[in-house]
């Protein structure tokens, strides 16, 4: 849940940081600049293409859940850092960043969804509820992250330079560490659910 509030929330605050942080100029007869419609597709292309040739590899290679989390950390660091930092200038560096942390972002959620299969198993009685309790908390909180990102910060230069440069960074770890602690703490239960179910 905090992996897709990051990814929800940067990319739906993205447009307020292009026209307010890097002034990327909007006009009448083009309210719609192409900065706008590029950065989320070349991420969302980026992010599709490691999804279907680099993602598996990268699984069988590190051979666990806690590795490629730890990958997709350093990805959105190295992605999301410089977001705070951009000038408008040099504005054309959003379509490197943003890409990169988007990487890191699809690797944290899938490892992240990974894990709630992990922990469900082979118990299909439970499945439902849990998919559905996930997905009904997953809905108020990104509604919730995104009202407040957009009713406090769209205008605020700063305050965007935060959300898109120290949030994505701030969920992943969140989300390493909780699933750190679930280990430590639930690991043993795990293993018994697992073999009970099956």
């Amino acid at each position: 849940m905090v992996v897709r509030i990051a990814v929800n929330v940067m990319m739906s605050v993205q447009s307020f940081y292009l026209i307010n942080v890097l002034k990327i100029p909007q006009g009448e007869e083009d309210p719609t600049p192409v900065a706008i419609a590029l950065t989320p597709l070349i991420s969302y292309i980026a992010s599709l293409i490691f999804q279907l040739f680099g993602y598996q590899p990268m699984v069988r290679r590190l051979k666990n859940r806690f590795l490629p989390m730890l990958f997709a950390i350093f990805i959105i660091i190295v992605g999301s850092i410089p977001l705070f930092f951009i000038q408008p200038e040099f504005y054309w560096a959003i379509y490197i960043c943003s890409p990169v942390t988007q990487i890191g972002l699809a690797i944290m959620m899938n490892t992240s969804t990974s894990l709630i299969s992990d922990v469900i198993g082979k118990d299909a009685e439970s499945s439902a509820f849990v998919y559905g309790f996930y997905s009904f908390m997953d809905k108020i909180a990104n509604g919730v992250a995104i009202e407040r990102a957009i009713k406090l910060y769209e205008n605020d230069e700063w305050g965007l330079r935060i959300i898109l440069g120290a949030m994505p960074v701030a969920c992943a770890v969140l989300a390493f560490g909780l699933t750190y602690l679930g280990k430590v703490l639930y690991s043993e239960r795990l293993a018994r659910l697992s073999i009970s179910a099956s």
